[in-house]
């Protein structure tokens, strides 16, 4: 195979303002975990393709963003579309076991919208974002695994070799592979606490899922749950290691 992969975008700027604009086109070939290699979860296998084409990508994307002293915001429209798309596609499914295989599906179209807002006051920083996709195949069915509505939210704060950030992720409903087969949206919550010890040395905490919330992100035809709560701490040391000449 051989692609072409052109792209290209402006920008313009409006005193505080500024208007961009972009088109693309893409491409990507199969893995060969996709090509080659079955594997199994729970009572659902999943065959390899080696027919497979390669995915393409084509389009175009328009924002605007805006900057003042204490905050900076963005907006951002895109629209993508996509032929011989890379799917799990179920054959068989019954109580006991689910049988799909890697395919190509018919083309896709893949549209939506970003924010983000950013903002900063005194020893404190913030920032929101919200995504909002809808992606769905050529028949009008959604594309499964892509929630469509997906938000995020940080808040962080710093005093000399002191910080501390918490933030939230959070997932709308999706689906699994088929119509019949929803997965219900999710919220997790994230910490993260550090303090220098030296100027090149600082002890850390980490939090992922704070509040060991329990959510699903697969059937199998059994639910299948995300990462429980995680924690990490540790020690921290920048800096550069000086060497000797002999």
């Amino acid at each position: 195979h051989s692609f072409f992969s052109p792209s290209g975008g402006m920008t313009v700027n409006l005193g505080p303002f500024r208007a961009r604009g972009s088109a693309y086109k893409a491409f990507r070939a199969p893995t060969l975990n996709e090509l080659f290699r079955e594997f199994r979860v729970g009572n659902a296998v999943t065959r390899a393709n080696a027919d497979l084409r390669p995915e393409t990508l084509t389009g175009v994307e328009a924002g605007l963003d805006w900057s003042g002293e204490f905050a900076q915001a963005s907006f951002s429209l895109y629209r993508n579309s996509l032929r011989d798309l890379i799917a799990n596609v179920t054959l068989e499914s019954t109580s006991n076991q689910i049988i799909r295989q890697r395919r190509n599906a018919e083309e896709a179209l893949s549209r939506g919208f970003e924010m983000n807002v950013r903002g900063h006051w005194r020893r404190w920083n913030g920032e929101l974002g919200y995504l909002f996709v809808d992606s769905r195949f050529s028949n009008g069915r959604r594309v499964p695994q892509i929630p469509r509505h997906q938000g995020s939210a940080q808040v962080s704060w710093h005093r000399g070799g002191t910080l501390a950030s918490a933030g939230i992720r959070s997932y709308s409903n999706q689906l699994e592979d088929l119509p019949d087969r929803p997965l219900p949206g999710f919220t997790t919550v994230q910490l993260y606490l550090r303090q220098r010890v030296t100027s090149r040395l600082a002890a850390f905490a980490a939090f992922e899922n704070l509040l060991d919330r329990e959510y699903i992100v697969g059937l199998t035809p059994t639910p299948v749950t995300g990462q429980p709560l995680l924690w990490r701490a540790g020690l921290r040391w920048e800096g550069r290691i000086r060497q000797t000449n002999p």
